[in-house]
């Protein structure tokens, strides 16, 4: 495993996306292969990120979550198959019985998101833009209800991804365990995982043994460029089951050891093996994973084997703004990887990927599609000409997208590029027609391999 080469790309890669601080932690065959951290956790008092550092993981919670539901399951207290109805007196739950535990675990409720639970993440940036009462428990599942206009599909049809759901089952795990969503966890799951400084309260970030947690930058693209603010973070209220979770990738590894191991860790079988099962079972098809047919399981997406990753992985991102993570399980492999940064730079899931290539002998720069998709678009920005200087053909990045200003003798031209072939960097312009035959390919130098010329239309541009 080539981890110069590794940690050299996460460099490069921070560098570009202006990322402050990385942790990461991967195991396989039970073995630390690699736990560090890069950059800063704090940037104005210098402190160095480290694999130790309490970070914000997001939605990676939602398999903790899912975790703890089977854990009640097994103790008698729930079935997955319960209807929603039978533990929350909700009118929404309660006019359509059909909603099972089990729908709410994956996304496949029907029930579009309301955001009813989101607010924390507004007001801890000081975003008072969307204000609604969705404060006390009353307050939440009355803005909930508003979504009976909106069901349209039976539970198990469609895929919604919804935090709400989420935060019903926060709720629905107080009242049958009588402790505290946060109390639960502690109990139940981190406890037992040696996870012994996880938190989900701000009292417990402050309140860090090792005083190692990390601050929060709100990113804001600026002409092209992530700037970063020190900012307030999103912990605790309705956030907690969705996403409320802040722990260490070192910890996150003993997470990783328990679902390669299929519940056990530490001679502890915390998940009978066939409950444990139900945590990776398929229940729909979500848009998030890979492969052709990626599923959502219950807190997980597990993605088919591609041609950049011929295995099949288990794995959920988790995104809070002002942290990120990433974490993924290849149980082929036996491999766990957890990845996490301070802000929202969307590093997390280019790392995961370079480790998996790295492990599998792989260059990352030669099998993964976001390392090929970077470098043909740096590739082929630019100002081209046509002879005698005529006419200009631009292409440029606005708001994320491809762009194209061309001069041809009809006139002059706006529009976006839709890749058709990176590697042979075939493009067409964007079009509503099922056939695109207006096509634009650029052509490299034989000898150099450098981008010199572009060819539209009538017309063949030179690089300037």
């Amino acid at each position: 495993m080539n981890i110069d080469a590794l940690e050299k790309l996460i460099r490069q890669q921070m560098r570009k996306r202006n990322t402050p601080g990385l942790a990461l932690s991967v195991i396989k065959d039970d073995k630390v292969l690699l736990a560090k951290g890069y950059g800063a956790r704090d940037l104005k008092h210098y402190l160095p990120m480290t694999p130790d550092t309490l970070i914000g993981i997001g939605s990676v919670t939602k398999s903790l979550t899912a975790f703890a539901v089977l854990v009640l399951e097994e103790r008698g207290l729930l079935s997955i198959e319960d209807s929603v109805s039978d533990y929350l007196s909700v009118d929404l739950f309660v006019a359509r019985p059909e909603i099972k535990i089990k729908h709410m675990l994956s996304h496949s409720s029907g029930i579009p998101t309301m955001d009813a639970g989101n607010n924390c993440f507004h007001y801890a940036f000081d975003d008072f833009s969307r204000v609604y009462p969705a404060e006390s428990r009353e307050d939440f599942f009355a803005h909930l209800n508003d979504a009976a206009d909106f069901i349209l599909y039976k539970p198990g049809e469609h895929f919604f991804y919804n935090n709400d759901c989420y935060t019903c089952l926060t709720y629905m795990i107080e009242d049958i365990t009588g402790q505290s969503f946060e109390a639960f966890m502690q109990e139940a799951i981190l406890k037992p995982l040696n996870m012994t400084r996880a938190v989900m309260t701000q009292n417990g970030l402050d309140g860090d043994p090792d005083n190692n947690v990390m601050t929060g930058y709100l990113p804001d693209i600026k002409e092209g460029k992530t700037q970063l603010k020190a900012s307030a973070i999103p912990i605790g209220g309705k956030v907690r089951a969705a996403g409320g979770l802040y722990a260490s990738v070192n910890e996150m590894m003993h997470y990783a050891q328990c679902l390669l191991n299929r519940g056990e860790y530490g001679g502890a079988q915390l998940l009978a093996p066939q409950t444990f099962d139900k945590l990776f079972a398929p229940q729909i098809y979500t848009p998030y994973g890979r492969g052709d047919n990626p599923q959502y399981c219950l807190g997980w997406c597990r993605s088919g084997k591609t041609k950049q990753i011929p295995y099949e992985s288990i794995t959920h991102g988790g995104g809070m703004l002002t942290s990120s993570a990433h974490f993924v399980l290849v149980p082929e492999l036996n491999l766990g990887i957890a990845v996490a940064e301070n802000s929202s730079t969307g590093i997390c899931p280019l790392v995961t990927d370079a480790v998996i290539a790295t492990v599998m002998g792989d260059t990352p720069e030669e099998v993964i599609e976001d390392l090929k998709i970077a470098a043909a678009i740096e590739a082929i920005q630019g100002v081209y000409k046509s002879p005698h200087d005529m006419y200009e053909f631009r292409v440029y990045r606005k708001n994320g997208v491809l762009q194209v200003d061309a001069d041809i003798d009809d006139g002059f031209e706006s529009f976006t590029l839709v890749a058709e072939d990176i590697e042979k960097l075939r493009f067409c312009r964007y079009s509503l027609r099922a056939i695109n035959r207006n096509k634009i390919e650029f052509l490299r130098d034989r000898q150099t391999g450098k981008v010199e010329y572009v060819a539209y239309d009538r017309y063949l541009y030179c690089k300037q």
